[in-house]
């Protein structure tokens, strides 16, 4: 298990600790909302760059 998984997994741990040991669908939906929200500004991050590396090369 690397560090990163692992910093993860503590977070979880620690927020299942915070609620008695139970997962409620609100802290599962807001974890899976916030994780949607990171992939999709991921993938609108590369789209908006590898258009302008396109419009940089058309330009010359």
């Amino acid at each position: 298990m690397t560090k990163r998984s692992g910093m993860w997994l503590d977070l979880l741990h620690r927020l299942l600790d915070a609620n008695g040991k139970k997962m409620n669908g609100k802290l599962l939906l807001a974890i899976v909302l916030v994780a949607i929200l990171v992939v999709v500004g991921f993938v609108a991050f590369r789209l908006i760059l590898v258009d302008m590396i396109l419009t940089l090369k058309d330009a010359r």
